[in-house]
C-alpha cells in the first residue's frame, strides 16, 4: 500500500469513531481494517480512549441567561451595522457561472477535540506527580524534624557532667547483639542503644528492665521496625532507678506489646553492674 493511501485512511479513523462516514466510505474503511492495518487500528484505539475520558475531563457549562442575551443583541447589532458589499460579477452571454463549493472537512474539529483531550490528559498528569513531589518532600520534613529532635534529646543527655555506662551482652537466640546503656542518675535519663537487635515481631515488643536484689522492674518497652534499626537502635529514656550500687543490672527481653508485669519471655541483653 502506498504512503499516500494509507494516510488517507488514516484521515479517516477520526469521522469513522464520530459517525460521520457515508455509508460508502464506511464500507471501505472497515474492510480495510480487516487487513489488519497497524496504523489505523491503533489510531481508533487511541481515539476510543480519549472519547471515555471526556466526559470526565470536559466540564460543559451553560452560560448565564443575561450573558446571552447579550452575546445575541451584540451580534444582531453588528450585521445591522455592516455596509452592503457591491456585489460585481462578469457574466459570459449565455453561459452561468458554476457554483464553487467547498469540501467539509469534520474531522478537523474531531482532531481539535482530540488534541484538547490529549493536552488536557498531558496537565492532570504533571499535576499529580507534583503533587507527589510535595507530598514527599512534606513526609521528609516531618522525618527530619523527628531525628532532629532526636539529636536533641542525646545531646542533653551526653552533655551530663556524670554519664555511668553499662555494656549488655548478647544472650539466647541472639548472641552476635549488642547494647549499652548511658545513664545520667541526677537527670534520671538514658541512651538505650542496640546493634544487630532482631526486627520485634508484629504482636511483641522488647522491654528493658533494672534487676534490684534479684527483682526486675520494668522500665519500659521499646520495638525494632526496618533493617536501619535493626543495624543500629537508639531510644532516650526515662530511668529511674537510684544509684548505681543499688542496682545489680540490667536486661532486655521479648514481651506481648504492651509489656508485661515481670519477665516472660526470651532474654536477648543482660548487662551487670556491680
Amino acid at each position: 500500500m502506498k504512503a499516500e493511501e494509507r494516510h488517507s485512511y488514516l484521515e479517516l479513523c477520526i469521522p469513522y469513531v464520530f459517525g460521520r462516514l457515508n455509508p460508502g466510505n464506511r464500507k471501505q474503511f472497515e474492510a480495510h481494517l480487516a487487513t489488519g492495518c497497524v496504523p489505523c487500528t491503533k489510531e481508533l484505539a487511541e481515539l476510543h480512549e480519549a472519547m471515555a475520558l471526556l466526559p470526565v475531563l470536559l466540564k460543559q457549562e451553560v452560560p448565564p441567561q443575561r450573558v446571552r442575551e447579550r452575546v445575541l443583541a451584540d451580534t444582531s447589532a453588528r450585521k445591522t451595522e455592516r455596509p452592503p458589499v457591491a456585489k460585481m460579477a462578469v457574466e459570459a452571454p449565455g453561459k452561468e457561472e458554476a457554483p464553487v463549493s467547498r469540501r467539509p472537512r469534520p474531522w478537523l474539529s474531531y482532531t481539535l477535540v482530540f488534541l484538547s483531550v490529549v493536552i488536557i490528559l498531558v496537565l492532570a498528569l504533571f499535576v499529580n506527580d507534583l503533587l507527589s513531589t510535595i507530598g514527599g518532600q512534606e513526609r521528609r520534613a516531618v522525618e527530619l524534624q523527628g531525628e532532629l529532635q532526636k539529636r536533641d534529646e542525646v545531646l542533653s543527655v551526653l552533655r551530663s557532667d556524670r554519664l555511668e555506662l553499662i555494656l549488655l551482652n548478647g544472650l539466647g537466640p541472639s548472641p552476635e547483639t549488642r547494647g549499652k546503656l548511658l545513664w545520667d542518675p541526677s537527670k534520671k535519663r538514658a541512651i538505650l542503644q542496640t546493634s544487630d537487635l532482631p526486627e520485634s515481631p508484629a504482636n511483641n515488643e522488647y522491654q528493658l528492665w533494672i534487676i534490684k536484689s534479684g527483682r526486675a522492674s520494668s522500665a519500659g518497652t521499646f520495638a525494632v521496625a526496618g533493617e536501619k534499626e535493626r543495624e543500629s537502635f537508639f531510644k532516650v529514656i526515662d530511668l529511674t532507678a537510684g544509684e548505681r550500687q543499688e542496682i545489680d543490672g540490667f536486661s532486655v527481653t521479648l514481651e506481648p506489646k504492651g509489656g508485661s508485669a515481670q519477665p516472660t519471655g526470651v532474654v536477648y541483653l543482660r548487662g551487670t553492674v556491680r
